[in-house]
This record gives C-alpha cells, sequence and structure tokens, in this order.
C-alpha cells in the first residue's frame, strides 16, 4: 500500500489545507512521523489509518488506494420546483455522494430552508423529485435552523425521548453526550429555561444520537457563543458521514468543506469544489461575495 497511501495522503492533505503539523496534532504523533507516511518509509497503525479517513473524510478504501465507491450516491433531487406567493426553487438539480461537505450558500430569502424543507419532507415540492438512496429512517440526521425542542420538560427527557424515538436508547451514551456537549450541570433543567446557545447545543447533541450517512444542518452555529461555535466544527471535523451545512459562518468553513453550492435567483447558481476556489486564490468567503453579486 505504500505508493498509494503516500500518494493519497499528500493529495488529500493538501487539497484539504492541512499541514503536516494539523494532521500530527489531530492524531496526536509527531510531525515526522506524518512525514514518513507520505515518504512511504512507514506505515500508520489501524487506529491512525481510521482516524485519518476521518479527518480527511473519505472511507478507508479511498485513503489506502485512491479508489472510491461507485455506489455512493446518497440522495437525488431533480427538477424540484417551489411556489408560495411567488417562486422560490425553480428546476433545481443536485446529487450528493459519500463524504462529501457540503455549504449551501445564498442571500436571505434565497430559498436555502425551503429547499432543506423540501428535502427532508417537511413540504412537497410542486414539481420535481426528491429521491433518497439510503434509509431517512435510520441514516438521515437533522438540524433545523428553528430548534425543535419542548419547553417544558427537562433536557434530560427531552433527550431520552428522541433516543426512544430513534431506538438508540443508552444511557452510559446519553451521559457521554451531556458532558461533551457541556450540558451535564442543565441535565435536570427545563429547557425553557436555557438559554440561546444552550438551547442550539441540546439540538445539535439530538442532531448527534445516532450514526448517519447524510446530516442535514440549516444555520447550526445561529445563536451559539464562540467556544459553542468552535466546538461545532471541531464535532463536524470528527464525523465520516455526509453533510449539508447552511450556513454564513465564513470564519472556518474553508477548512471544512469540499464543496459550495449558491442557491441564487431559485437555482443552484454555482455547484463548484472548494479546491478550485482555492486554486484561484480565493477564500470562500470572497468566492461568495464576487458569484452573489453576478447577474
Amino acid at each position: 500500500m505504500h505508493n498509494a497511501f503516500a500518494h493519497q495522503l499528500l493529495k488529500l492533505r493538501t487539497e484539504q489545507q492541512l499541514s503536516q503539523t494539523d494532521i500530527a496534532n489531530l492524531l496526536f504523533v509527531s510531525r515526522q512521523a506524518v512525514s514518513k507516511w507520505e515518504n512511504g518509509d512507514t506505515e500508520p497503525n489501524l487506529d491512525n489509518l481510521i482516524a485519518l479517513a476521518r479527518i480527511l473524510n473519505v472511507n478507508l478504501e479511498n485513503l489506502i488506494t485512491g479508489s472510491s465507491n461507485p455506489n455512493s450516491l446518497l440522495l437525488t433531487l431533480s427538477h424540484v420546483s417551489k411556489s408560495f406567493s411567488k417562486p422560490v426553487l425553480k428546476d433545481v438539480n443536485l446529487t450528493v455522494h459519500s463524504h462529501e461537505r457540503i455549504a449551501l450558500l445564498g442571500a436571505n430569502g434565497a430559498g436555502k430552508t425551503t429547499l432543506i424543507q423540501i428535502i427532508i419532507g417537511l413540504i412537497n415540492p410542486d414539481k420535481g423529485t426528491v429521491k433518497f438512496d439510503l434509509d431517512p429512517k435510520k441514516s438521515l440526521n437533522i438540524m433545523p435552523q428553528e430548534n425543535v425542542l419542548i419547553p417544558d420538560i427537562t433536557v434530560l427527557e427531552q433527550i431520552k425521548l428522541v433516543s426512544l424515538i430513534n431506538k438508540v436508547y443508552n444511557e452510559e451514551n446519553i451521559q457521554n453526550l451531556l458532558a461533551k456537549f457541556s450540558l451535564i450541570d442543565q441535565s435536570n433543567q427545563l429547557i425553557q429555561k436555557l438559554s440561546g446557545g444552550q438551547k442550539r447545543r441540546l439540538s445539535l447533541l439530538i442532531s448527534s444520537l445516532r450514526p448517519a450517512k447524510l446530516s442535514i444542518l440549516d444555520e447550526p452555529t445561529v445563536g451559539m457563543d464562540l467556544d459553542s461555535i468552535d466546538f461545532f466544527w471541531k464535532l463536524l471535523n470528527s464525523r465520516n458521514e455526509s453533510t449539508i451545512v447552511v450556513t454564513h459562518d465564513f470564519n472556518q468553513i474553508d477548512r471544512y468543506f469540499s464543496r459550495v453550492l449558491l442557491l441564487k435567483d431559485g437555482k443552484i447558481f454555482r455547484d463548484v469544489s472548494t479546491k478550485s476556489i482555492h486554486n484561484h486564490n480565493q477564500s470562500i468567503a470572497q468566492w461568495y461575495r464576487i458569484n452573489n453579486e453576478e447577474g
């Protein structure tokens, strides 16, 4: 595996703008160890291989050999349109594959939340189809823009309720998640008493209760404090599923996303890889400002 793995590690690390030191810090190994992997001098152990695949957002086969699974299609939107008092979405076409990290960008009112609601089945399109190549009941996690929480029950009760509905109840896992999301002290507090940031962290926790192939998050960092925002991006970076994230948080998205969609005038106006944006010496924020003003 030496040559293929070494080449693929360097390629993926460069595409995601990660230095050898970044990789070393994430894996708790020395920079020299990462350098030896890329030179083909040594190989990482299995635990480090699994962690590398997660960090680089690919499956193990892709990391080791450079090959990808041809059956990785997760979601297809075909000619989706939706109008309310006026047209909001016009002939939207989109495919999502395994291990993609997609930023869905657009101005307020561009139709991003409407598109998400159609994908997850909250509203029906006027025209077009939404097809999942996964079981949404088992493999789709959602964090909506508005917190879907019951105000007059406790944090712990809400988590237990959702866990039971999704058939993933595990007391030890719940306690671990409460600690991970810094909500231990609030576990017996009524949800209506939480701060806005605490409610967003609880919504994020709920969206993390089960493993998924695809997670959809609509403006997840709105209302979060800076520590929670940092925690959110680190959490997403540790996951191995595909993600679609509606966001206006441009501070860290260059390091996280592999693909950027710009929704404008009711259509997918641009669909580009993060790599192509960076190859033009642009940040995603710069690219967004330029393209959102065109036409």
